[in-house]
């Protein structure tokens, strides 16, 4: 049996204007994982840029889940935006800290067996994510999400990370197969000036019931919303937080947001997986507008893509 004691170590600080926060932590664990099977032809040097594999896409978005219920449980925060280019970086990291066997914020290469430095942890997000705001949180060995988010929530300053409230996206990255923990997770946090997400449900993948919590970031005077690529509906006063009802058919649905203060608009989304249909009285705060195309160039137009 095989047992290492935690270390913890957390920093935040500020860099031209750039708010960042780092955290770490090391997990007392009782047995490595066995070495995965496959074998990656990526060489994971350098400071990024790679697109690593996905191991465990449920273990990453359950990651998020978590994250956005303990911010909800913690003062009612707003939930954070799962996004692709946070979740490559954390997943490249993850898998660099497995398959050159380290474990620090810093991106480090083996030349010769010993490890060199070549960059640091917020020059190698940056290499998918401009950020304004940005955090890590960095663990090792813990086999499941909800054992890595109580590692995570009993330190303060990975706590401190989760529980920001100047976050908006958030991206996971989890490894398994190599390295002195086997396992390997990665947190990047942060937010992005002119970036304000649509959430549906804490960003679950998937719902059973058509009527959705909805919550979307900034502040704005008026907003209009719409299913899939269907009409819009009248403009309205801006609410952060509110519910809404999904058009009743099963599948994958968006949910569209034109914001408004002003001169300045801007337009959001997300997406939703809708796994049954049921008779759904509509949500009380929004009237739905089902999708109204007069043609097919009409409905060319109105195609909507939605990360």
């Amino acid at each position: 049996m095989k047992t290492k004691a935690p270390s913890l170590s957390s920093s935040r600080g500020i860099q031209a204007s750039i708010a960042v926060g780092l955290a770490t932590i090391l997990l007392l664990f009782a047995a490595a994982p066995s070495l995965a099977a496959r074998l990656y032809e990526i060489t994971y040097s350098g400071c990024g840029g790679a697109d690593a594999p996905v191991i465990n896409e449920a273990y990453e978005a359950r990651v998020v889940e978590l994250v956005n219920e303990v911010r909800a449980a913690n003062g009612n925060l707003p939930p954070l935006r799962r996004i692709p280019a946070l979740s490559k970086a954390a997943r490249y990291h993850a898998t660099d800290l497995g398959t050159d066997n380290y474990f620090s914020h810093d991106s480090y290469d083996r030349n010769g067996g010993a490890l060199q430095k070549v960059c640091g942890a917020f020059e190698r997000m940056r290499k998918w994510y401009s950020y304004n705001a940005a955090g890590e949180n960095i663990a090792a060995g813990y086999g499941t999400p909800e054992d890595v988010m109580a590692g995570w929530m009993n330190s303060s300053g990975h706590r401190q990370n989760i529980l920001d409230p100047d976050f908006r996206e958030i991206g996971v990255g989890y490894y398994q197969g190599s390295g002195e923990y086997g396992v390997y997770w990665v947190q990047n946090l942060g937010a992005r000036n002119g970036e304000y997400p649509l959430i549906i449900n804490n960003d679950a993948a998937a719902t059973s019931d058509a009527n959705v919590a909805v919550y979307v970031h900034g502040s704005w005077s008026e907003m209009r919303l719409r299913n899939d690529s269907g009409a819009w509906s009248e403009w309205q006063p801006f609410q952060n937080s509110f519910t809404w009802t999904l058009a009743n058919s099963a599948g994958e649905h968006i949910l569209s947001a034109e914001l408004r203060s002003g001169a300045t608009t801007y337009s959001t989304c997300d997406k939703i997986n809708l796994t049954s249909v049921a008779a759904a009285a509509p949500a009380a705060d929004y009237q739905v507008y089902l999708p109204v195309l007069a043609s097919a160039e009409q409905q060319a137009q109105q195609i909507v893509t939605c990360e």
